[in-house]
């Protein structure tokens, strides 16, 4: 069966109001997303975000009047004016051409990061699987691999591991599959808990390997790595949680920092971190930071 599908720009403020009005007027499903690449951080649990420069798809059937639907609609919004673009969409195999926007990913020619129905035996080295269904986070943003590569090349060999903001779950995943002893994965959106919690019931690690926790539960101790994949304000406001998380010779592993933001967060964290790395793909960096020994958790 065909269907109909429109798809438009809008901001964030703009956004749920669009998608009453589709939803009022036929469509079958709406759905938002990132329309400029642009990572999301949820600062409070009752917090739901959106892109600042927001995606939104809507799905109809076949004979629904899409001028007169959006003209409607257009009426509605106004003084603000959109523009959409609307495509047939022919029936097709939909797992098979979601399965194909989520091909396994390689990391520093050791780890891998499959989704959930790849075949492990295709792939020669550490295997880490996950739903890609589930988003917060599969790899394929610059991120998320700055992370994954560094994790690859530095494995935490018999090491406890903090992934603060794990979202997905895939960088306390890919620690444990690279030899970590013990990993808190730490978020407060319940939804990136259940997430981490289901890719790790896709891989065989020890059940007490990993602990799935909010910011409230995180544990008073000090492990050798902390890892924060987030953005830079939240990692600004995050400083003196992450640097009482760390021992006195702990490496710091932040990413989620745009290019032009590098240098206010090595700024932020140099009274207690000496920076010792830095890497960049496409606009995004990462930071890798050594513990001041010489400076003390209050």
């Amino acid at each position: 069966m065909p269907w109909q599908q429109i798809t438009l720009t809008t901001s964030s403020d703009q956004s749920d109001m669009i998608a009453d009005l589709l939803h009022k007027n036929g469509a079958l499903s709406v759905t938002f997303t990132d329309a400029k690449d642009e990572p999301l951080f949820q600062l409070q649990p009752e917090e739901t975000p959106l892109w600042k420069h927001t995606e939104i798809k809507a799905l109809f059937e076949a004979q629904d009047n899409i001028s007169s639907i959006m003209q409607v609609i257009s009426q509605e919004m106004l003084p603000h004016t959109f523009s959409y673009n609307s495509e047939r969409l022919e029936d097709q195999d939909w797992v098979r051409k979601t399965q194909q926007n989520f091909p396994a990913k390689q990391f520093a020619n050791k780890l891998w990061v499959i989704p959930s129905w790849d075949d492990e035996k295709e792939h020669a080295g550490t295997i880490v699987k996950v739903d890609p269904g589930l988003a917060f986070g599969t790899g394929t943003h610059a991120t998320t691999a700055l992370c994954l590569e560094w994790l690859a090349k530095n494995p935490p060999l018999n090491e406890s591991v903090i992934d603060y903001g794990c979202g997905s779950g895939i960088l306390s995943l890919a620690a444990l599959a690279l030899g970590a002893e013990k990993v808190y994965a730490i978020d407060h959106d319940p939804q990136a808990l259940e997430a981490t919690q289901n890719n790790a019931d896709l891989n065989a690690f020890p059940a007490d390997a990993l602990e799935i926790l909010t910011c409230q539960q995180a544990p008073n101790i000090q492990v050798p790595l902390v890892i924060a994949n987030i953005l830079a304000n939240p990692l600004l406001e995050l400083k003196t949680t992450l640097q009482a998380l760390t021992n006195s010779d702990a490496t710091l592993v932040l990413s989620g920092i745009l290019a032009a933001e590098a240098d206010r967060i090595v700024s932020a964290y140099s009274d207690a971190f000496e920076l010792i790395e830095k890497a960049q793909q496409e606009e995004w960096v990462r930071l890798v930071f050594k513990r001041s020994p010489q400076i003390k958790n209050a």
